[in-house]
């Protein structure tokens, strides 16, 4: 097969206050013609600088460019002006971005942003421009295209979202598509529906496609080969589907081995017993704000009759589509929420009937670790100040213990005493979160929360976090609530799990018994719809039909028989009670005697 582009010799350096670094260095890199080539390497490796390059976006200063060149079909992309790279842009290339609310305008429709890019490329009627963005949006699957393209970015799902940015790619006849980790903030749900829907678009028109990734199982999953960066270097070159077998290098083998195992060992080092949080019953519902045209007394059932129970140095994963209330369930945990009905004891405390002092002490017995540390971080702060702010709050020290205690936290977490001394910026991914779990730790907390913790993180850097997550909780005897959409993460971490589906629970249970033989139907949904190492095509992965229904008005019976491929009339009409299955709880009428 032909190649359709060529990088030779390509020389990329940045200049800082501490002299000029390499970033690229390149030698030769082909990607052949009507094929996804897929591009994996930690943070900072250079996979966004090499994009940035190829679409002629990199910034110069503090990039130069030394040498090299990169054959669009034989045309050097570095020896065009930046009016014909303005051109290329949508006609012949185009990029996915990794966040694609971040790419799209907040104060204009999705149609106005669609026809400035076919009027910055065709000069063609309206009405004729139109059609085009019709058909295109068609073309992604999206339904009801005509009222869909009328909505703001901040009216669409992620997934929606994520469509949208596709089909303004392909809107111009763009043959090359550069897809940065265009899936990583999504559901694995529609994270699956996403990567089947590049794959069908790839066939139909012909693109080549530059798939960059810090997830090996998707590299093997979507692509026909994949190349290892590392300090800007290209490692070695393989067929994606043989990435198992025939890397020979020892950096590539450090990737594939510190993907998450599924463990399949019971976590139970803890007492049953000794229950730390108790739930029962608990429902958190939001009023929604009555107007003109809404009915009265209309509530978002965010958590809906929820039971479970943390017991001291447990862990509970919580797993779930967007908007299926773990953040709201968690928050109520956390006292942020008043709780609608219900019970929730926290260390033998009724939370419903404490407040002031007492309330303030519970408080600092539950912390959270944020999905992205840097933004939850003030820039402006000094690490010390990161870390030690829950400090300030609940204890009363003098400067010099203040700043040995938060030396010790972050020595704890493994950075260095005089890291304190820094900016957030400063640090990488991996560093920052280790600040976020220094600060958590600050005070001394019984449970923690940790939301997403490994999401914004590469690979390799999140197999260290999660190491040291492990150890402190055996240190420090602490108990885990941990909710992320990587459900190999939620394997490796967990004791038992909850899946929430719409506000309820479906699924609860030891973690080895529901990975190894998921039972409920939107259990099985969620877990074959992730690709791992030995997945080797995107046909495997399976989509679950539809969108999660709104939480105003669910629907009557199973919550999820709209989505259910084995659902009947009972289900449409009756709401299945949770009864125990091979040893753990499921919410469903198939295994109702």
């Amino acid at each position: 097969m032909e190649n359709f582009l060529e990088i030779k010799n390509l020389h990329v350096k940045y200049k800082t206050l501490d002299g000029e670094k390499t970033v690229l260095a390149i030698e030769q890199l082909n990607i052949q013609k009507g094929t996804t080539f897929g591009l994996v390497g930690e943070s900072g490796s250079g996979k966004t600088v090499l994009a940035q390059t190829i679409m002629g976006l990199l910034a110069t200063p503090p990039g130069v460019i030394e040498s090299g060149e990169i054959l669009l079909e034989g045309e050097d992309l570095l020896r065009k002006t930046k009016k014909e790279m303005e051109q290329l842009r949508g006609e012949k290339m185009a990029m996915i971005f990794q966040d694609p609310l971040s790419c799209l305008n907040p104060v204009f429709t999705v149609h106005q942003q669609m026809l400035n890019v076919v009027h910055a490329h065709r000069n063609i009627p309206k009405a004729e421009a139109d059609k085009m963005i019709n058909d295109m949006v068609r073309k992604v699957k999206l339904p009801d295209p005509e009222r869909t393209i009328e909505k703001y970015p901040h009216e669409l799902s992620g997934g929606q979202r994520q469509r949208i940015i596709i089909a303004m790619a392909l809107l111009c006849g763009a043959e090359f598509l550069i897809a940065d980790e265009p899936t990583r903030n999504l559901d694995v749900t529609i994270q699956a529906g996403i990567l089947k829907l590049i794959s069908e678009l790839q066939k139909e028109f012909r693109v080549t496609v530059l798939f960059i990734a810090n997830n090996l199982g998707l590299v093997s999953a979507v692509c026909d080969q994949a190349a290892i960066l590392k300090d800007g270097e290209i490692l070695e070159q393989v067929p994606a589907k043989r990435l198992l077998e025939d890397t020979r290098e020892p950096y590539t083998r450090q990737l594939i081995d510190a993907i998450t195992p599924d463990t399949g060992e019971t976590h139970h080092n803890y007492n049953p017993s000794e229950i730390i949080l108790d739930v029962k019953n608990l429902k958190k519902y939001f009023p929604v704000k009555n107007d003109f045209f809404s009915k009265k007394g209309l509530s978002v059932k965010a958590v809906d009759n929820v039971s479970f129970s943390i017991a001291k140095k447990e862990t509970i994963g919580i797993v779930g589509e967007s908007g299926c209330g773990k953040s709201t369930l968690v928050n109520t945990i956390m006292l942020l929420h008043k709780p609608t009905a219900g019970e929730v004891t926290m260390f033998g405390k009724d939370i419903n009937h404490i407040s002031g002092r007492e309330l303030r002490e519970l408080r600092k017995q539950v912390q959270i670790v944020f999905q992205d540390p840097f933004w939850s971080m003030d820039p402006r702060w000094l690490v010390k100040d990161i870390i030690g702010e829950p400090i300030r709050v609940h204890e009363k020290l003098s400067m010099d213990e203040y700043v040995s205690t938060v030396q010790e936290m972050a020595e704890l977490v493994g950075l260095k005493k005089d890291d304190i001394f820094k900016y957030p910026h400063e640090f990488s991914g991996g560093q920052r979160q280790r600040i976020a779990i220094a600060r958590a730790l600050s005070v001394r907390p019984r449970l923690i929360i940790l939301d997403e913790p490994t999401s914004a993180i590469d690979v390799m850097s999140q197999a260290q976090i999660l190491k040291l997550l492990d150890e402190l909780k055996e240190s420090m005897e602490l108990s885990y609530v941990i909710i992320s959409h990587d459900l190999s993460v939620v394997n490796y971490m967990s004791d038992n799990i909850i899946v929430m589906y719409l506000g309820k629970i479906v699924e609860q249970g030891a973690a080895e018994k529901i990975f190894a033989e998921p039972k409920h139907p939107y259990t099985k949904a969620l877990f074959n719809a992730i690709p791992d190492i030995h997945t080797t095509s995107i046909d495997e992965l399976a989509i679950v039909k539809g969108e999660v229904p709104s939480a105003i008005n669910p629907p009557k019976g199973c919550r999820f028989h709209p989505r259910c491929e084995f659902c009947t009339e009972r289900c449409k009409q009756e709401e299945p009670q949770m009864h125990m299955v091979d040893g753990r709880m499921v919410g469903c009428f198939l295994y109702e005697s």
